[in-house]
């Protein structure tokens, strides 16, 4: 993880960076409830390079989408940003004026949300949208009906004025998807923010969104963030994962290290529960539920639900340990190969070709394990 902190400058001054320069740098973000009420996300750290894309998983109520927000400088109703730093080519959007944040949204940092027939005005037609998209940022292109086009044919639409004349519910999902990611692409932003987008659309179209997602964020040297529960979804297009669990990142490393041999118990037993097509079988699920803001006690908060948690675990909380180039916050990392969880790494394989980088074969005994 990047530690360095960029001296403060204006948005206007920020640069493209190449493929592999670090974009987003987020460090020791905390949100609270209130000013000083319990935490609902403490202790985040993560970078994301140019043309990369950070997924961010974990049950519902694990801080995912507080996160994302807080990407865009926004904490939602009844909650403060207390903590950390967010900074996009060295600007701390969380130190930005009000005016100077609204100039970035939309073309420095863009956001897709899950839902894009809520989020598309209905009363507007697509060619209106995308257009405005552009002019409330002057200076983002020269050519606003050149760029309007190019960004259609991008996302695999047809950019013929008949398709700018439609309205949002005369498309399909995958089509107002897709409209969608044109309009957080078109002002060639640094970071974009993922909130589950393919959520509602079927797998075929699915894999056209996540395809079209990737190879925009390499084309433009965007760093992404892809909020998910769906590990298929994240295994087959993330660079990195981070699995967070009660406001905290409990685990951050490659995707082709993490899902193949996880160190947490908390990430083995999310990757246990996936849905496997090869064979029928009960899921193996987590017993209890992860605690709420102010119910996470002092030490670790999966204690109560990790059979193998130490004396430790329930009175302070784990220190982020660094094993193999990942982070996890573990008294026991245990490494062992979870099998399902790399049926879904293999399948997707040959479509997203995924470093070979793994240190053990899944057919081959663990090289190593800590703590037992």
């Amino acid at each position: 993880m990047t530690t360095d902190r960029a001296p403060t400058a204006e948005p206007a001054g920020a640069s493209p960076a190449s493929l592999g320069e670090v974009r987003l740098d987020v460090q020791d973000l905390v949100i609270r409830l209130g000013e000083s009420g319990p935490d609902v996300v403490s202790d985040i750290s993560f970078t994301v390079p140019a043309g990369e894309v950070l997924g961010l998983v974990g049950e519902s109520g694990s801080g995912k989408t507080t996160v994302a927000l807080a990407l865009l400088g926004h904490a939602r109703r009844g909650l403060s940003v207390t903590a950390g730093q967010v900074r996009l080519d060295g600007v701390d959007l969380l130190r930005l004026s009000p005016a100077d944040l609204r100039a970035v949204r939309g073309a420095r940092v863009t956001y897709v949300p899950q839902d894009p027939s809520a989020a598309l005005n209905p009363a507007l037609r697509i060619g209106t949208q995308l257009r405005e998209a552009l002019r409330v940022h002057p200076g983002a292109v020269d050519d606003v009906d050149g760029r309007v086009s190019e960004v259609l044919r991008e996302v695999h639409l047809d950019a013929s004025p008949a398709m700018l004349r439609r309205y949002p519910h005369q498309l399909s999902g995958g089509q107002q998807q897709r409209v969608a990611l044109a309009m957080a692409f078109c002002c060639r932003p640094s970071l974009i923010v993922l909130d589950e987008p393919t959520t509602g659309l079927d797998v075929s179209t699915q894999r056209h969104v996540l395809d079209t997602v990737r190879s925009l964020c390499t084309s433009y040297g965007v760093a992404a963030v892809y909020v998910s529960h769906d590990l298929a979804v994240v295994g087959g297009l993330v660079a990195q994962v981070a699995v967070m669990y009660a406001g905290r990142i409990i685990e951050i490393g490659a995707t082709g290290r993490v899902f193949p041999y996880p160190l947490h118990p908390y990430t083995r037993g999310l990757l246990a529960a996936v849905p496997s097509v090869d064979r029928a079988e009960v899921l193996s699920g987590i017993e209890g539920q992860p605690p709420g803001p102010g119910r996470r006690g002092r030490g670790c908060s999966f204690a109560a639900r990790c059979g193998y948690a130490l004396e430790d675990c329930r009175s302070q909380v784990p220190e982020p340990v660094h094993i193999e180039g990942r982070a996890v916050r573990a008294a026991r990392a245990i490494r062992h190969p979870v099998r399902r969880a790399g049926r879904i790494v293999r399948r997707r394989r040959r479509r997203v070709r995924l470093r070979q980088d793994h240190a053990c074969s899944l057919h081959r005994r663990p090289a190593f394990r800590l703590g037992r």
